[in-house]
C-alpha cells in the first residue's frame, strides 16, 4: 500500500500459498490474510476513542470460508505479508493507535508465527518504519523508513520528510539504505521480485509531489531505472508487485479524476518489466487495490 495521507480505516489483502504448496495447485489451495476491525465493539466509547487498536489480522480461504483470527491484542498491524514458506507474517505495527496515519511517527517492522504467536520487534525507534514484504526465500526483508528521523515535534516543527527504502535480514540484523532521498523526497511501495537474480520494485515521488514514477533496482540497491512515469491519466503509480514468473508489473495508479467531483480514482494496470505493454486490468471509478502472494 503506497504511503497516502490522511488515511483512515484501511483493508489491506494479501495473498499465500501453504507450506509446501507448489504454484501450480488448485486456487482454492490459496488463504487471504487481511486486517479488519469486525470483532470490535462498535458501540463502546472506547471503539469511538481508539478505532485502531481492534483492528487485528485474519486468514480465511479464497472462497471466504474458514476465517481464523491471528492476532489479539490491543495494537494495530497493518500491510501484512507471509512469508514464502507459509511459516511467517512480517508486517507493519503501531504499539499505540488511537487515530494515527499511515505516516504518524511510531510505526515499526515485526514478524510473528502463522499463527500469530512469538511477535518480534525488528525495528525500535520514534519515527516511520512501514509497509514490509519478504524476498523470494524469506531471508531478506526490505520496507521504508523515514531517514530524516521525524519526532512528532519535528512533524509540528514542519521538518520534511525524506522516506527512504531500506533492507534487513528476517531477523532484524544487517539494516541497509538503499536509497538516499532529499528533503521532501519519497521512495515507497518497494518489493521483491519471485525469481533470482532478485530486483526491487519501487516508487519515487519528488518534493511530496504525490505524483509517484515506478523504477526498478538490483537487490543491492544498484542499477536503478525508470520502468514508467507518471502523465496526465496516471497521476501516481503505487503498489508495484512481480508476477511471479518475473516478466509482468501488476500496480494501482491514481488516474485523472474526471470531474470526478475531486474523489479519487484508482485502478489496476499491468506492465512488462521492461516497460513495454502497458494494460488496464479494472474500469472501476473507485479505489481499487491489487493483492499479492
Amino acid at each position: 500500500m503506497a504511503l497516502r495521507f490522511g488515511l483512515g480505516l484501511i483493508l489491506i489483502v494479501t495473498l499465500t500459498l501453504p507450506t509446501g504448496v507448489p504454484s501450480s495447485k488448485p486456487e482454492a489451495e490459496f488463504k487471504i490474510i487481511y486486517e479488519s476491525a469486525r470483532d470490535a465493539p462498535f458501540g463502546a466509547p472506547d471503539f469511538q476513542a481508539n478505532p485502531q487498536r481492534y483492528i487485528e489480522l485474519y486468514i480465511k480461504s479464497m472462497d471466504g470460508s474458514g476465517v481464523r483470527r491471528v492476532t489479539y491484542n490491543s495494537y494495530w498491524e497493518h500491510q501484512a505479508d507471509v512469508s514464502p514458506d507459509g511459516k511467517r507474517i512480517v508486517c507493519s505495527i503501531h504499539y499505540s493507535p488511537g487515530r494515527v496515519g499511515e505516516t504518524d511517527p511510531g510505526w515499526e517492522i515485526a514478524v510473528m508465527e502463522i499463527d500469530g504467536s512469538n511477535l518480534t520487534r525488528l525495528t525500535d525507534n520514534d519515527y516511520l518504519d512501514i509497509g514490509a514484504h519478504w524476498n523470494h526465500d524469506g531471508t531478506k526483508i526490505v520496507y521504508v523508513s523515514d531517514s530524516a528521523h521525524r519526532t512528532p515535534e519535528d512533524i509540528a516543527n514542519n521538518v520534511l520528510p525524506q522516506y527512504d527504502i531500506y533492507i534487513m535480514n528476517a531477523d532484524g540484523s544487517g539494516k541497509r539504505r538503499l536509497t538516499f532521498a532529499k528533503p521532501g523526497e519519497i521512495y515507497a511501495d518497494p518489493s521483491f521480485s519471485f525469481t533470482e537474480p532478485s530486483r526491487i520494485l519501487y516508487v519515487h515521488s519528488e518534493g511530496l509531489s504525490s505524483n509517484f514514477d515506478l523504477y526498478m533496482m538490483d537487490a543491492d540497491g544498484s542499477n536503478k531505472r525508470l520502468i514508467l512515469k507518471h502523465n496526465d491519466e496516471l497521476l501516481a503509480i503505487n503498489d508495484p508487485m512481480f508476477s511471479p514468473d518475473g516478466e509482468r508489473i501488476i500496480f494501482e495508479a491514481r488516474l485523472d479524476d474526471g470531474g470526478n467531483h475531486g474523489i479519487p480514482v484508482y485502478n489496476i494496470f499491468s506492465i512488462r518489466a521492461d516497460g513495454s505493454d502497458l494494460r488496464r486490468i479494472t474500469q472501476d471509478d473507485g479505489e481499487s487495490g491489487a493483492m499479492s502472494r
